[in-house]
């Protein structure tokens, strides 16, 4: 008995909404051209770091901090300066909840065109290259982390800037 009728159309359809994702239709941008945008525009957040550091070097030392590294033993030199000082830097980092939404789609669809290519899909091949020089394009993605779970519900950034509102979409249609 042969393969059921429904399933080129499913693979059709599949193959019609990573079509969508990654180039986008009508008014809606896809990842192809979303991605380097974002490059540009994406979303970081200032960060405290806290660590040790060499007592000349230190930048922001927090007050009650001091206090630690002068209780701690071995900590002064000969002339009654602090070696080491705990000290804290404020850093940029990409990797927010917004930007990891972005990775998880763009894997989700990497995910899904890989297994179209592997059947043979010849437009899958391209989408897939498309895809991957977009990602090229937008190398901040490497540093962001996994997300904890699906995408479920937006956050202001993510229904509020028009990128992460499309990229968001994009999940929403794929998900169905």
């Amino acid at each position: 008995m042969g393969s059921p009728p429904s399933e080129p159309g499913v693979e059709a359809g599949e193959l019609e909404r990573l079509r969508t994702a990654v180039r986008g239709a009508g008014v809606e941008p896809g990842l192809a051209w979303v991605l380097p945008r974002l490059q540009r525009a994406h979303r970081k957040d200032l960060i405290r770091r806290e660590r040790w550091t060499m007592g000349d070097l230190a930048r922001h030392p927090e007050p009650r901090e001091l206090i630690r590294s002068v209780r701690r033993p071995g900590n002064m030199d000969e002339n009654g300066r602090l070696i080491r000082v705990f000290d804290a830097r404020r850093v940029l980092v990409e990797d927010v909840h917004e930007n990891r939404v972005v990775r998880y789609v763009v894997q989700a669809v990497r995910g899904r065109l890989v297994a179209l290519a592997v059947e043979g899909d010849h437009e899958a091949v391209t989408l897939l290259r498309e895809l991957d020089a977009a990602v090229t394009n937008a190398p901040f993605l490497r540093t962001v982390g996994d997300l904890d779970a699906r995408p479920t519900v937006p956050t202001a950034t993510l229904s509020g800037d028009p990128l992460y509102r499309s990229v968001f979409r994009t999940w929403l249609a794929l998900d169905r």
